[in-house]
């Protein structure tokens, strides 16, 4: 394996949420989940969560799957940006959400530290989902979280789209052995 791709493997591929194991990773103890806002957990720009999305970590958090979920995500600057993040936070019912300033953002460590500091959690009984591996997957594997990629729910932001993130992922995952998942 080419170790320079290492920090972009996720641990785990999942079409969306809905297919995420979560009864699984709480038999390995993982049961603390960070969770990007836009495309993994609704779709950008949207102050609503995918309603199946939403049934789906409801049902976990009511197994017991998932103890503490916590929000993460870029905002970039904004108030209203950051009221969005508050207003999915209150509809998964968690006190718990960190949206980060530019110079502040995924993948430095900063949000993920934060997170794990709100949720009172270990690297190692939490995981990370999102649906880009330059911010969400690469800065969970920095810090020892399990890692799980989604693919995206709509269309990226212009500034994802302008720095043609989408292509050279496409191209590190055709090198992980992992295009098409």
């Amino acid at each position: 394996m080419d170790l320079t791709l290492t920090p972009w493997r996720p641990d785990l591929c999942c079409r969306d949420l809905s297919q995420v194991p979560f009864d699984k990773l709480a038999e390995r103890q993982i049961v603390n989940i960070c969770l990007d806002v836009d495309n993994t957990l609704a779709r950008r720009d949207s102050w609503q969560i995918e309603p199946q999305l939403l049934e789906t970590l409801q049902g976990a958090l009511k197994a017991g799957f998932i103890h503490k979920l916590c929000l993460l995500s870029n905002i970039g600057w904004g108030s209203r940006r950051k009221r969005r993040v508050q207003q999915m936070a209150a509809q998964l019912g968690t006190e718990y959400y960190f949206a980060a300033r530019f110079w502040e953002h995924k993948p430095r460590s900063l949000p993920f530290r934060r997170a794990l500091h709100m949720m009172e959690a270990q690297p190692a009984q939490t995981a990370i989902i999102g649906d880009q591996l330059f911010t969400d997957i690469a800065g969970g594997n920095k810090l020892g979280l399990y890692t799980i990629l989604v693919r995206p729910l709509g269309p990226d932001h212009w500034s994802t789209r302008l720095s043609g993130r989408r292509l050279r992922e496409a191209r590190i995952l055709r090198a992980l052995g992992l295009e098409g998942t």
